[in-house]
C-alpha cells in the first residue's frame, strides 16, 4: 500500500509579492546539489528548534550562560532575559533567569530534568501569574483540568461553549425589533402621527393611521423573527455536533473512557479525542498527535486560505510524548497508527486504554497550561505551558499559532489528535471575528433621507402657517360637535389636527417599497447569465442590496492586480544563472517546450562534466525544489497513482517548484520523522539520483520580510538558503550583483514578470548552534514583540548569502481586461490601480491591460525622499498632465508614504486624480491602499467610490470603498466575505456596472421622484381645500381611500413597472459606455431635477382638484363627514382623476411603456383603485369604516358633470406630460433616448432583443 502522503512543513509562506524579485544566495562556494546518495546524519539538530524550548530546568548557581538582555514591554508577560543571576527583586510577569531549589531525584536531576535529559548547563526560566491570565492544570488528584477562574465553566448556565448568534430571544424579540425601527426618523414622525389620531378632536379616523402602522411594524418584526428563525436553527445544529471527551465523572482509580457528549457541553480544559475529518469545537491546544508526527488542519473556514497548516504539540508535551514511547506496548503503537492502516483497526475500549497513557503521563508529575484572555486576531496566540511541582513551576514553554487549533477548522491527513480546550464559546477566534456586516448606506438613500427632511419641514411650516391664519385671519368656525370646537380653539391642538391633515405627504409605504425595489435590483444582478462562471458553477452574488445603485455612479474605481487583474496562476517564465538569461520557459502557442527549458532539461541530462554551466543550473533548480513550503501528493483527486502534485498558499512558490521538477530536480516527498523535530526532502533527478535534506528551520516570509529561509542539513554541513525581493536580497548578499543580473531584473520587471533573487551559503556548525540557541528564545516570547525578535534573530543568519540565481514568474492576465478597462474608462470612470509590485513591472502591466496607450501622456511621482520633495515631485506631475486629454500617473508607495501626511499633498493627490485618466500606485501596503480611497472620500464626499479586489489585504480598501466588489480568487474567501458584490472575473465589471449599475440608479431615480411627486400632488388638493375649508383642519378626500393610495394602487405596482422594466439590450449597454455618463455626473437626480418634479407635483395637483370643483360646483356647505354628500362625490372625482395621472404618467416616464411588465401591473393597479372603491361603498365593513362613501360610485356614475369633470380634468393634466415627453424624445433627447432611437431604427437582424 501507498504511504500516506506527507503535508507540507508547519510553516507557510504567503504569496510572494510581485515586487520581491525571488532571491537567494550560495554560500560560501560548497555545491548543496551534489549528486550523490548520502542521508541526514543522525545529529538531531532539528530537535534544537522545538527541544529547546523544552530545555529550560534548573542549572545551578554560577553555571549560567550570559545572554544579551532584551527587555519587552507588554502582553501577557512582560519580561527581561538576561544574565541576571538568582536572587534580586522580582516583578510581576517577569522572567529571569536564575537558579532554583528544585527536587532531585537520586542521579541529581529533578524528575523533569531526567525526562527532558538536560544538562544542567541550560536556563531557568521564572513566572508569577497575572491578573488577566486564566490557567488549566493537571494533577494526579484530578482525572481532568481543573480551571482557573472557575467562573469561565459557569457561563451560559454551565454550557460556556453554547454559541448564539441569533438578535433576539423569545422576551427580548418584539421590544429590540421595534426599538431598531425607531431608528429611521420617519418611524418616529408615523408614531407621533398615530398618537395624536387617537384624540377625539382628529379630523380622521384612528384605524386609518394605526392599523396600518402597527401592520408595518408587526411586518418588519415578523421579517426580523423569520430570519432569526435561520440563525437559530444554524446555532442549534452546529451546538449539537458531537465530540469525543475524556470523562469527567468518576475517580481517578476508575476505568477511563471517551464520553459522546454535544459540542455545547464542551467545556474549558476538557481533554477532547478528534478523529481525522473532523470539526474542533473549540480553540485547542494540541497535546497529543497520532504516530507522534506533526498534525495537519484546515482553516479554509477560518481564513479562506485552502492549503493545510501543519500543527505540532509544544515540546513540554512532546518530551510527555517521548516518556510514553519509552513504555510502549504494542497496543500503544497500534492506536499511535490506527489510520495508518486500514486492515488492522482498534477497538473503542483498546484505544480508551491506551490513550489513557498519555492522560496519566500529563497528571504526573503534573502539567499547568497558562493562557491569556481571548484575542481576535487570527494568528496572534500566546500562552505557556509548563510543569507542575517542587520548583517546577520556575521552567516555562511558550506555545503559539504552531500548536493552535482553532475552532471550526477540520483535522486532515492526520488520523486523530488529543487537545486541550481552552477558549470556548464566544472566546474563540472564529466568534471573535464573527462582527456585524459593516453598514453601508448609498448616497440616493442619503438624498432620500434628505427629502424626508425637507418634506418633514416643509410640513411643519405648512402646519404652523394654517395654525395662524386659523387664528389670526379667518378666526374658528362652526366644527361638528362643541367639544371638538373647544378644542379647536386651542393653537396646539389645532396645529396638531393639520399635521394629521397632511400626513399622507411622508408615505408609510415609502420605506417598504424602496427595500422591496432594491431586492428586485439585487435579485437580477444574481440571476444574470453575463456573469455566470461556468469554471464555478456560480453566478455573480449581490449580498449588499442597498448599495446596488451606486455601481451606476461610480467616480473613482480602484483595483488591485495580482489575483484581480490577473489570474494569480504563475507560469515560470525565465531564469538568470551564472551571468546570463537562460531563455524562455514558457511554452509555444502549438504547446512545444520553450527553448530555455529544454535547454537546462538537457543540461542537467548531461551531467556535471557536459556543461559549464551544469553546477550552477542545478544549485539554482536544487535551491528552487528545497526551500519552499509547498505539499506533495502522488494521487489525484480519485485516489489513483499519478506524478507528483503540488500544492501551496503561494502560487509563486508551486509555480518555481514545478519548473524545478520540469528541469529534472523534481521534489519527490517530505517525511517528518518525530513530532516534526526534523523532517526530511527528498529529491530525485537529475538522472536517477536521490538527495535527501533535513529542513531544520523554516523562516517564514512576510510582507515586512519579503524573503523566506530555509536552513537544510546535507550530508553533514548546514546550509541557510533564502529566496526573495530583490530590493531585500541586495542588502543580504555577500558581493553586489552583477551588472548582468541587474540588467536581467530590470528586463524581467519591464517585462511584467515577478522576479526573485536566490542566495544561499553555508553555516557552521557552532554558528548554527549560537544562532539556534537565540532564535530558541525569540520563539519562547509569549508577547506583541514575539514577531519582531523573531525576524531580528532571523535576519542575523540571512547574511553574506552567494548569489545562486534570478527567478522570474509570469502571472497572466485574465481573458478580457484589457477590452474591460477601455469600457470602463470611456465610461467616464478614473481607473486606478494599487499593487504591492515594483514600479517597472506594475507600469508594464499598465500597458499590456490598456490602462496607459501608447498615447498616453505619462506623469511620475516617485522615489520620494520626505515631505517636501513628494509635494515637489507631484506639483511636476500636476503641470506635465494639466491640459491634455488621454493622462496616466504613476505613484509608489514611498512617495505616498510622505504625501498622505500632508494636508497640502492630499489636495494635490485628489487633482491628479481629476485630471489623470488612470493611474497606477506600486509598492502599496493594504492601509495604503485604504488610505488613497479615504482621501478621494474626503477630498469630494459627493464622489462614489468602488474597490475591487480578491484577497485579504484587500479587506480595508473593499470596506472603506462606497461599493466593495470582489473577485472570487485563490486568495481566500476574506474579500469575498467583505465585499458587497462578489464576482468571478474582473470582465463581469462591464455588465455589472454599465448594464445593472446604470438602470439601478436610473430605476432608483424615477421611484424616489415618481412616490414623492404623487404624494405632493395628493397634497395639493388638501391644501388648496384647506383654504377653501378656513382652515377648519378637514379632510378633503375620504381617509380610507387616501390610505389605500399608497399600498394598493400607485404603491405596489411600482416595483414591477420600474423594477423590469427595460431600455436597451445589455449588448448595446457594453457597446456605448457614453450611457453610463448619466451616473457619474449625477443627471437623474439632483437638485434641478427633483424641484422639476415637485413644481409638477403643485401645478397637476392644483389642477386636479381645482377642475373637479369649479366643473362641479361643488360647495363646502355640502360637507358631511359621515353622509355621502355632493362634495364627497366631487372628492371621490378629483381622486379619481389623481390615481388615473399618476399612474399614466408612470407609464409615460418609463422606457418600456408597452412591455407587459408595464401594462399588466398598471391595470392591476387600476382594478385594486377599483375594487376598493367598491369594497368600501357596498359592503358593510367598508360602510362602517368609510360611511362617507356609503353607494358613492353610484352617485357619481348618474352625476354627468362629475362624468365630464374626469374626462376634461385627465386630459388637461396628462397633456403636459405627453408634450414633456414628446419635447424630451424629439427635441431635447438623452444619450440613451438616442440609443433608444437608433436601436429601433436597425433592421431586425442588426438590433439585439432588449432585455
Amino acid at each position: 500500500q501507498a504511504p500516506r502522503a506527507q503535508p507540507p512543513p508547519r510553516h507557510r509562506s504567503p504569496r510572494m509579492a510581485a515586487d520581491a524579485p525571488p532571491d537567494a544566495r550560495h554560500a560560501g562556494g560548497a555545491n548543496v546539489s551534489d549528486s550523490n546518495d548520502s542521508e541526514v546524519d543522525g545529529t538531531n539538530y532539528g530537535a534544537s528548534e522545538r527541544e529547546t524550548n523544552a530545555r529550560e530546568v534548573d542549572i545551578g548557581g554560577d553555571s549560567v550562560v550570559p545572554k544579551p538582555s532584551v527587555k519587552l514591554k507588554r502582553g501577557l508577560s512582560s519580561f527581561s532575559v538576561g544574565s541576571s543571576r538568582s536572587g534580586g527583586n522580582k516583578r510581576s510577569g517577569e522572567f529571569t533567569p536564575t537558579s532554583s531549589s528544585v527536587s532531585m531525584k537520586e542521579d541529581g536531576r529533578s524528575p523533569w530534568a531526567a525526562l527532558f535529559q538536560i544538562t544542567p548547563t541550560q536556563l531557568v526560566y521564572e513566572y508569577q501569574l497575572k491578573d488577566t491570565e486564566r490557567r488549566v492544570c493537571f494533577e494526579e488528584s484530578c482525572r481532568y483540568g481543573m480551571v482557573e477562574p472557575r467562573s469561565l465553566n459557569e457561563r451560559n448556565g454551565g454550557r460556556p461553549n453554547r454559541i448564539r448568534t441569533t438578535k433576539f430571544t423569545p422576551l427580548t424579540w418584539l421590544p429590540k425589533s421595534l426599538a431598531f425601527q425607531f431608528r429611521r426618523v420617519a418611524n418616529i414622525y408615523f408614531l407621533i402621527i398615530a398618537v395624536l389620531v387617537l384624540f377625539y378632536w382628529s379630523p380622521k379616523n384612528p384605524k386609518s393611521k394605526v392599523i396600518p402602522f402597527v401592520a408595518v411594524l408587526l411586518w418588519s418584526a415578523l421579517k426580523d423573527l423569520f430570519e432569526d428563525s435561520r440563525r437559530r436553527r444554524d446555532d442549534d445544529a452546529e451546538n449539537g455536533q458531537r465530540c469525543l471527551r475524556l470523562r469527567r465523572a468518576g475517580s481517578v482509580d476508575e476505568e477511563c473512557g471517551f464520553e459522546e457528549i454535544a459540542w455545547k457541553d464542551v467545556l474549558c480544559g476538557d481533554v477532547l479525542y478528534v478523529p481525522e475529518d473532523t470539526a474542533f469545537p473549540a480553540d485547542m491546544l494540541l497535546l497529543h498527535p497520532a504516530g507522534d508526527k506533526e498534525a495537519f488542519i484546515s482553516t479554509v473556514m477560518l481564513d479562506g486560505e485552502t492549503s493545510l497548516k501543519a500543527r505540532s504539540a509544544p515540546s513540554i508535551l512532546q518530551a510527555v510524548s517521548k516518556r510514553v514511547n519509552l513504555e510502549a506496548t504494542v497496543g500503544w503503537q497500534a492506536v499511535q497508527h490506527a489510520g495508518d492502516n486500514d486492515d488492522q483497526p482498534v477497538s473503542t475500549a483498546e484505544r480508551n486504554v491506551q490513550l489513557l497513557r498519555f492522560s496519566q503521563a500529563m497528571r504526573s508529575p503534573g502539567i499547568e497550561v497558562r493562557f491569556p484572555l481571548p484575542m481576535p486576531v487570527l494568528h496572534d496566540v500566546r500562552g505557556i505551558v509548563q510543569p507542575r511541582g517542587n520548583g517546577e513551576m520556575d521552567r516555562v514553554c511558550a506555545y503559539g499559532d504552531e500548536n493552535f487549533l482553532p475552532r471550526g477548522c477540520v483535522l486532515r491527513s492526520t488520523p486523530w489528535v488529543l487537545a486541550l480546550a481552552i477558549y470556548v464559546g464566544d472566546d474563540t477566534k472564529v466568534r471573535l471575528n464573527a462582527t456585524a456586516s459593516h453598514l453601508k448606506f448609498s448616497n440616493m438613500q442619503v438624498n432620500l433621507n434628505n427629502c424626508v427632511r425637507g418634506l418633514l419641514a416643509t410640513l411643519v411650516v405648512l402646519c404652523f402657517y394654517a395654525t395662524t391664519v386659523a387664528f389670526a385671519g379667518q378666526g374658528i368656525v362652526a366644527a361638528p360637535s362643541e367639544e371638538v370646537e373647544d378644542a379647536a380653539r386651542n393653537p396646539f391642538v389645532r396645529f396638531c389636527m393639520f399635521c394629521i391633515t397632511f400626513y399622507h405627504v411622508l408615505p408609510l409605504s415609502l420605506y417598504v417599497v424602496y427595500e422591496m425595489l432594491k431586492l428586485v435590483l439585487a435579485y437580477q444582478v444574481n440571476v444574470d447569465r453575463q456573469m455566470y462562471d461556468a469554471v464555478r458553477d456560480v453566478y455573480a452574488q449581490a449580498r449588499t442590496a442597498e448599495v446596488i445603485e451606486e455601481a451606476g455612479q461610480v467616480n473613482f474605481l480602484f483595483s488591485d492586480k495580482t489575483g484581480t487583474l490577473t489570474r494569480n496562476e504563475m507560469v515560470f517564465a525565465r531564469c538568470h544563472a551564472a551571468g546570463q538569461d537562460l531563455g524562455e520557459f514558457r511554452p509555444t502557442p502549438d504547446g512545444t517546450p520553450g527553448e530555455g527549458l529544454q535547454k537546462v532539461k538537457a543540461i542537467l541530462a548531461g551531467g556535471k562534466d557536459s556543461d559549464p554551466l551544469f553546477e550552477p543550473l542545478l544549485n539554482l533548480f536544487t535551491c528552487l525544489a528545497v526551500c519552499h513550503s509547498v505539499q506533495v501528493t502522488h494521487k489525484d483527486k480519485d485516489g489513483n497513482p499519478t506524478q507528483p502534485n503540488y500544492n501551496g498558499m503561494s502560487p509563486d512558490e508551486v509555480s518555481l517548484v514545478e519548473a524545478a521538477r520540469d528541469v529534472g530536480s523534481v521534489f519527490f516527498s517530505r517525511v517528518r520523522k518525530h513530532a516534526g523535530v526534523i523532517s526530511e526532502v527528498t529529491l530525485k533527478g537529475p538522472g536517477d539520483t536521490e538527495r535527501r535534506f533535513g529542513v531544520l528551520h523554516d523562516l517564514a516570509f512576510s510582507s515586512d520580510r519579503k524573503r523566506m529561509s530555509v536552513i537544510v542539513k546535507h550530508k553533514g554541513n548546514i546550509w541557510i538558503i533564502t529566496k526573495g525581493a530583490d530590493s531585500v536580497m541586495e542588502g543580504l548578499l555577500a558581493n553586489p550583483l552583477s551588472q548582468a543580473g541587474l540588467d536581467d531584473v530590470s528586463t524581467f520587471s519591464r517585462q511584467g514578470l515577478r522576479t526573485l533573487v536566490v542566495g544561499m551559503r553555508m553555516i557552521s556548525k557552532e554558528e548554527f548552534e549560537a544562532w539556534n540557541s537565540d532564535y530558541s528564545v525569540a520563539r519562547n516570547v509569549i508577547d506583541e514583540t514575539k514577531t519582531k525578535q523573531m525576524d531580528e534573530v532571523a535576519a542575523r543568519i540571512e547574511q553574506g548569502l552567494k548569489f545562486i540565481g534570478i527567478t522570474a514568474v509570469e502571472d497572466r492576465l485574465q481573458d478580457g481586461v484589457p477590452e474591460a478597462i477601455s469600457t470602463i474608462k470611456e465610461a467616464g470612470i478614473r481607473l486606478w490601480v494599487l499593487t504591492g509590485d515594483k514600479t517597472e513591472t506594475a507600469v508594464d502591466i499598465a500597458k499590456s491591460c490598456n490602462l496607459f496607450t501608447p498615447s498616453t501622456r505619462m506623469a511620475y511621482a516617485t522615489q520620494a525622499e520626505d515631505g517636501q520633495n513628494a509635494e515637489t515631485k507631484l506639483l511636476q506631475a500636476h503641470s506635465t498632465l494639466d491640459g491634455h486629454s488621454d493622462t496616466g500617473l504613476v505613484l509608489d508607495g514611498q512617495t505616498l508614504l510622505h504625501a498622505l501626511q500632508m494636508p497640502e499633498c492630499r489636495e494635490i493627490i485628489y487633482s491628479l486624480g481629476l485630471v489623470a485618466r488612470s493611474c497606477i500606485c506600486a509598492r502599496l501596503s493594504p492601509m495604503q491602499k485604504l488610505e488613497l480611497v479615504r482621501l478621494v472620500r474626503q477630498q469630494d464626499p459627493r464622489a462614489i467610490t468602488l474597490a475591487v479586489g480578491d484577497g485579504a489585504n484587500d479587506v480595508p480598501m473593499i470596506e472603506g470603498a462606497h461599493l466593495g466588489v470582489a473577485i472570487r480568487g485563490k486568495e481566500g474567501n476574506q474579500a469575498v466575505q467583505a465585499s458587497d458584490i462578489a464576482i468571478s472575473y474582473f470582465r463581469f465589471l462591464v455588465p455589472l456596472l454599465l448594464c445593472h449599475g446604470r438602470r439601478a440608479y436610473r430605476r432608483i431615480a424615477v421611484f424616489l421622484l415618481f412616490y414623492l411627486y404623487k404624494n405632493v400632488a395628493l397634497l395639493m388638493s388638501d391644501i388648496i381645500w384647506m383654504h377653501q375649508d378656513k382652515f377648519q383642519a378637514r379632510i378633503a378626500f375620504p381617509e380610507y381611500l387616501s390610505v389605500g393610495s399608497n399600498v394598493l394602487y400607485s404603491a405596489w405596482h411600482i416595483i414591477f413597472v420600474v423594477g423590469l422594466d427595460r431600455d436597451i439590450s445589455d449588448e448595446v449597454a457594453c457597446a456605448r459606455p457614453e450611457l453610463y455618463h448619466v451616473g457619474p455626473k449625477r443627471a437623474l437626480f439632483n437638485a434641478r431635477i427633483f424641484t422639476w418634479w415637485m413644481l409638477q407635483g403643485v401645478l397637476q395637483g392644483s389642477l386636479m382638484w381645482m377642475l373637479p370643483y369649479i366643473i362641479m360646483g361643488s360647495s363646502r356647505d355640502t360637507y358631511a363627514r359621515t353622509e355621502p354628500t355632493d362634495f364627497w362625490v366631487g372628492s371621490l372625482a378629483a381622486f379619481t382623476v389623481i390615481n388615473v395621472v399618476v399612474n399614466i404618467k408612470l407609464v409615460l416616464h418609463s422606457p418600456s411603456p408597452l412591455r407587459w411588465t408595464t401594462v399588466v401591473p398598471t391595470i392591476a393597479a387600476f382594478l385594486c383603485y377599483g375594487g376598493a372603491v367598491m369594497a368600501l361603498s357596498y359592503t358593510s365593513l367598508g360602510q362602517n369604516f368609510q360611511p362617507s362613501m356609503t353607494e358613492l360610485p353610484a352617485l357619481l356614475m348618474a352625476n354627468e358633470t362629475a362624468l365630464m369633470a374626469i374626462g376634461i380634468t385627465t386630459g388637461v393634466t396628462i397633456a403636459f406630460d405627453v408634450v414633456e415627453r414628446l419635447l424630451t424624445y424629439f427635441v431635447f433627447p438623452s444619450e440613451l433616448q438616442k440609443a433608444l432611437r437608433n436601436v429601433k431604427r436597425s433592421t431586425p437582424a442588426e438590433a439585439p432583443e432588449a432585455r
